[in-house]
C-alpha cells in the first residue's frame, strides 16, 4: 500500500503547465487578516490631538501607536529569525512608508524608533519630519541607500540584497557606515493606503527586511453596521476602516495574532481610556 494513492491525471492544461514552470512547491510563511473597525472615536480622539500638539494627526498615526502598544505588551510578536531561532527585539520600532511624487513615483519610508513611547501628537511631528527629508532626499541615510540600491544592476539585485541581509540580520552586523542604516525595517511596517483612494490590500512580506508584521491602513468608508441602541440591535451608520494585515508565520500563530488584533481594537474603541491607562502605568513605580 502505497502512501497515498493515486492515479493518472490526464494531459494538464497549458495554464497549469506554466504555473509548474513559474512556481515550485509552497514555502511561503505568509499568512493574512483583516481587521474592520469603528473610527468614530478615533477620529474625535486625533482631532483632540492635533489641535493639542498642532500636528495633523491622522488615523495612520493611531495605527502606528496601537500597533507599537501592541507590540510592546506582546514582544514575542516584535523578533526576528536567525539562523532558524526566533529572537526578539529590544525596542519597538515602527516603519511607515512615504510616497516620492515626480515624474517616477517611488516608494521610501521613515522609521519612528521607540514608537510604543511616543503619543500619536509626537508620531505624526516625526512622521511628518521623516517624510518631507525623504521626499527632498535630505534623509542622508535613507538617500545614501536608495542610491546604493539604485546603481545595482537589476540582474545582481536579488543576490546583493540577501546578502545585505545575511550580514545585517543574520550575522547581526552594523553596516551604518557602508550606507546601510541599523534595523531600517523595524518590527512592524505599516502602510497608509487610503490616502491613495484604496479600501483595501494585501501588502507582501519582505523577505530582506526580517519585518514580521505589515499593516495596510485603508480608506475610511461609512458603512451601515449593527450597534446596540435603546430598543435593542439597531443598523447605525459609521465611518469604517480595515487593517489588512499580512505575517510571518514563522514568529506569530493565530492566537498571538487575535491577541494583538483584540489590543489594537480595544485601542481604537476608546483611545482616551486606553492612553490614560498607559500613562497611569508608567508613573507607578
Amino acid at each position: 500500500m502505497p502512501n497515498v494513492e493515486l492515479q493518472p491525471y490526464s494531459r494538464p492544461s497549458m495554464w497549469r503547465r506554466m504555473s509548474f514552470a513559474n512556481w515550485t512547491d509552497p514555502v511561503d510563511p505568509q499568512v493574512y487578516g483583516r481587521l474592520e473597525l469603528d473610527m468614530s472615536n478615533a477620529l474625535k480622539y486625533a482631532e483632540e490631538e492635533s489641535n493639542r500638539t498642532g500636528a495633523r494627526v491622522s488615523p495612520t498615526h493611531l495605527v502606528v501607536r496601537a500597533v507599537a502598544l501592541a507590540l510592546a505588551k506582546f514582544p514575542d510578536a516584535n523578533a526576528l529569525i536567525r539562523w532558524r531561532r526566533v529572537y526578539r527585539r529590544k525596542h519597538v520600532d515602527v516603519f511607515c512608508q512615504v510616497a516620492i511624487p515626480g515624474e517616477k513615483p517611488d516608494l521610501s519610508g521613515a522609521v519612528l524608533r521607540d514608537a510604543d513611547g511616543k503619543r500619536p501628537g509626537e508620531l505624526a511631528l516625526e512622521l511628518q519630519g521623516g517624510a518631507a527629508a525623504v521626499r527632498t532626499g535630505k534623509d542622508t541615510e535613507m538617500a545614501k541607500t536608495r542610491h546604493s540600491l539604485d546603481l545595482l544592476p537589476s540582474m545582481f539585485s536579488r543576490f546583493i540584497l540577501n546578502f545585505v541581509a545575511f550580514l545585517t540580520y543574520t550575522l547581526n552586523l552594523n553596516l551604518k557606515a557602508f550606507g546601510i542604516p541599523r534595523d531600517p525595517f523595524g518590527g512592524a511596517m505599516v502602510s497608509s493606503i487610503g490616502s491613495l483612494g484604496i479600501p483595501e490590500g494585501w501588502p507582501p512580506l519582505v523577505p530582506m527586511s526580517s519585518t514580521p508584521l505589515l499593516v495596510a491602513v485603508g480608506r475610511i468608508e461609512d458603512k451601515p453596521v449593527v450597534r446596540d441602541g435603546p430598543a435593542g440591535k439597531e443598523i447605525v451608520i459609521r465611518p469604517m476602516c480595515v487593517l489588512s494585515c499580512t505575517f510571518d508565520h514563522r514568529v506569530m500563530d493565530g492566537f498571538l495574532g487575535g491577541k494583538l488584533a483584540r489590543f489594537v481594537e480595544d485601542y481604537f474603541n476608546d483611545p482616551w481610556a486606553a492612553e490614560a491607562q498607559i500613562s497611569t502605568s508608567r508613573q507607578e513605580p
